[in-house]
């Protein structure tokens, strides 16, 4: 019989390779992309914890703390803020901050923002500290009545 019954072992080979190969390809692209899901996942952190440090600064710049840091708690435990607030012109514009917040994560992850806030209760602050016990001011939002 001079017919064909299977496949030669060279057959068999090439298939094996061309299976391999394809094989190598799609695992590479799923490291890839799980090394690319790894990236964002910090970035989208490092993002939502550097509003939620520039937020914790405007308040604290508010309560008359030009600089300070801290943690972000037990949900991150890697992560830490440190803020500085600098007077842009104190004559000109009181109450006008430059500041910078830089947060920072595990190994290299850290990002950094400036931004310029107002606190219009600066003026009277330094009025109060000035002349102290004429002042019956409260902050925007209080009052005494019940």
């Amino acid at each position: 019989m001079t017919g064909r019954q299977g496949f030669t072992l060279i057959e068999v080979v090439v298939a094996l390779a061309i299976l391999g190969t394809g094989l190598v390809v799609l695992l590479e692209a799923n490291f890839a992309s799980l090394s690319l899901f790894a990236d964002a996942k910090d970035t989208a952190t490092l993002q939502m914890l550097t509003q939620q440090a520039v937020g914790w600064a405007e308040v604290a710049i508010f309560e008359g703390e030009d600089t300070g840091d801290g943690d972000f708690g037990t949900g991150y435990p890697e992560f830490h803020y440190q803020y500085q607030a600098d007077r842009v012109n104190e004559e000109e514009m009181p109450g006008l901050f430059r500041v910078s917040v830089t947060v920072s994560g595990p190994g290299e992850l850290s990002q950094r923002m400036e931004f310029l806030t107002y606190d219009s209760t600066q003026e009277q602050r330094e009025a109060d500290t000035k002349s102290p016990g004429t002042s019956t001011a409260k902050p925007p939002g209080k009052s005494d009545a019940k």
